[in-house]
């Protein structure tokens, strides 16, 4: 097409109605000679509203950087705002560092009780003691940057260690993020047990704070959908899906154990994704997608199956912080390309009840994937099928 009209003033005398200008600036976005903004008369553009919220916190972006060791720098969380995310997840205060912690300090003042007076001085700094550095670094973060920050704590129990939640919440955590991460391996300890005493640990973080929860999950409960509900009713704010643990290996030269930091893949995307379209129908609290969101697009898919947000960590690990820049644009020009000014227009609207096939989501899809693997045109064959949805209420057509 003509590269002349590139920079042209397009605008009409008189402002015709938003619906047609969005049509006439799509037709010819996808004509390929004009750019995705829309020019009004006073010279402002109409661009894609990417905000969102979690757990009824505003959100510049649905990106949020999880729990990991980028912010131990300040400058790394400045960066991160700078980017475009809509906020951050601290590093993680773990339920065995608060309490080794403290039986150090118990242990010290054993010691020290057992010296002459002249040597009393000798004495830990209760100032700082359990996790108080932690704290003070939140403190520090929360000073530095404007846009919402995640205090997480990691737990298996309950303990004296639930009293770090009210701190991170005094520290200026916007919300917390209880991460249930817990291998047991006593076989006399059922199901019912583990999950009653994750319930308690919930329990226990709530009543001891007025800012909203969420529990990031492991995808291996026998009863995924169950215990989500339990976790509802229990008073969290909003579900995290998935914890990813890191498994360990065994080294055949050396004959040892070995613990590597292995980044996600873009694959393991799946399980968050179908698990959200589920349960974001039946549940009342607000979903984020945690594990293999890699792209803007991994961020579309998630936001299509009803999440409210997304965490990112091996991305920006892999790319920088700065690539939270690239993801956001991504779902900002799709956001224009398919005619959405707002997220909530098309959240959900993958969801498990919005697709004509509901059973997509469930053992139908994989009973008939195996069964037609051979027909590579086949809807479950080796290329994906497709299903349409029901009417989306917002979209723009055309």
């Amino acid at each position: 097409m003509p590269s002349g009209l590139d920079g042209f003033d397009c605008r009409p005398l008189h402002e015709p109605p938003p619906l047609y200008r969005k049509l006439c600036c799509f037709y010819s976005y996808r004509q390929g000679y004009y750019r995705t903004e829309l020019h009004n008369l006073d010279g402002s553009t109409d661009m894609a509203n990417i905000s969102s919220s979690f757990m009824g916190i505003e959100l510049s972006s649905p990106i949020i950087v999880g729990a990991c060791t980028l912010s131990n720098n300040i400058d790394n969380i400045k960066r991160a705002q700078d980017a475009g995310a809509g906020g951050m997840v601290i590093y993680s205060l773990f339920q065995e560092q608060v309490e080794l912690e403290a039986m150090e300090i118990e242990e010290e003042l054993r010691i020290s009780s057992n010296h002459f007076a002249e040597s009393l001085t000798y004495f830990p700094q209760l100032e700082h003691a359990g996790s108080r550095e932690h704290i003070v670094w939140v403190e520090q973060a929360r000073k530095a940057v404007s846009f919402p920050l995640f205090g997480s704590l990691n737990a298996t129990s309950m303990g004296k260690w639930v009293e770090y939640a009210k701190q991170l919440e005094s520290a200026g955590c916007n919300g917390l993020e209880l991460n249930l991460y817990s291998l047991e391996t006593d076989p006399q300890k059922t199901a019912a047990d583990i999950e009653q005493q994750s319930l308690d640990v919930v329990a226990g973080v709530k009543s001891s704070v007025k800012i909203p929860v969420s529990v990031k999950l492991s995808p291996w409960y026998t009863s995924v959908a169950n215990f989500a509900m339990r976790l509802q009713e229990a008073g969290v704010d909003g579900l995290v899906l998935f914890n990813r643990f890191y498994q360990p290996t065994i080294n055949p030269d050396t004959e040892e154990l070995e613990l590597r930091l292995a980044l996600s893949e873009a694959e393991e995307t799946r399980l968050p994704l179908r698990w959200i379209a589920i349960l974001s129908d039946v549940l009342d609290v607000d979903l984020a997608a945690s594990t293999g969101v890699h792209t803007g697009k991994d961020v579309i898919r998630q936001l299509l199956a009803g999440a409210q947000a997304t965490q990112v960590v091996s991305s920006v690990y892999r790319n920088g912080l700065d690539h939270i820049t690239t993801m956001n644009r991504s779902l900002s020009e799709w956001m224009d390309d398919k005619g959405y000014e707002a997220i909530e227009e098309f959240r959900g609207s993958l969801s498990q009840r919005n697709v004509s096939d509901p059973y997509a989501f469930e053992r139908a899809q994989y009973v008939a994937l195996l069964m037609t693997a051979h027909d590579p045109k086949a809807k479950y064959g080796l290329v994906w099928g497709t299903y349409p949805v029901h009417e989306r209420p917002g979209r723009v057509s055309g």
